[in-house]
């Protein structure tokens, strides 16, 4: 007689529902723990979200002024037909404003021409009006003077070197930018002689360039965006 073979029963095996009931549960613990682990209840750490975000507004409030103050610029150097000697660019770090020396000043002398004065009036106010009085006003002026290597005569009874030079006509602009309305502690003049020139005082044999010197003698102005 045949052996009859019993069927073993698997108790591993749920019903159909059950298995899928118990994958919904499990998924929806994971997600409310996901939930949970992604919502730090640390207030500091909203804290440092809203930051962030202030940051990052205040970042565009001040790119949207200095657009605004390098449009303002553009137009007063427009108006008084300097736009082909007067060199105005925006950066990251603000606006740089470069002014050829013979615009400024005589041939060996830190007196402002007369003619370039209400240029760098009208100069203060567009700051002043666009920067003071807007939402951002964290901003310094560097005024940078720049000679060429031809050094100071001894016999001349103003200045002592070109050091000195650069320095009383940077320092004679920030004085006109404060009597102009310019806050004291926004304003720096700065001595470079001629350590930074834009380009060769003398080719390789060692003889002058009239045409790069002038160019290298120049009043830059510098508006940063912060201090």
């Amino acid at each position: 007689m045949p052996k009859l073979k019993l069927k073993k029963e698997n108790k591993d095996v749920v019903d159909g529902w059950m298995g899928t009931y118990g994958d919904m549960v499990t998924l929806l613990m994971a997600f409310f723990v996901m939930l949970y682990s992604a919502s730090d209840p640390d207030p500091g750490k909203y804290e440092e979200i809203a930051e962030s975000m202030k940051e990052a507004f205040s970042k565009q409030d001040v790119e949207n002024e200095f657009k605004k103050l390098h449009e303002s610029l553009e137009d007063i150097i427009k108006k008084k037909n300097l736009e082909n000697t007067v060199e105005i660019e925006l950066g990251p770090n603000g606006i740089l404003i470069q002014i050829p020396g013979s615009s400024l000043f005589a041939s060996g002398s830190a007196d402002l021409m007369t003619d370039m004065v209400p240029v760098i009036v009208e100069i203060s106010t567009a700051i002043t009006q666009l920067l003071d009085e807007s939402s951002y006003h964290d901003y310094m002026i560097e005024v940078e003077g720049h000679t060429d290597d031809e050094p100071i005569g001894e016999d001349s009874e103003i200045f002592s070197s070109n050091w000195d030079l650069s320095a009383i006509r940077a320092t004679g602009i920030v004085e006109l930018l404060y009597n102009s309305g310019i806050e004291m502690n926004k304003l720096k003049p700065i001595a470079r002689a001629e350590s930074i020139p834009l380009l060769p005082n003398r080719d390789e044999n060692g003889i002058p360039i009239p045409e790069n010197r002038a160019k290298n003698r120049r009043v830059v102005i510098k508006v940063n965006k912060f201090k």
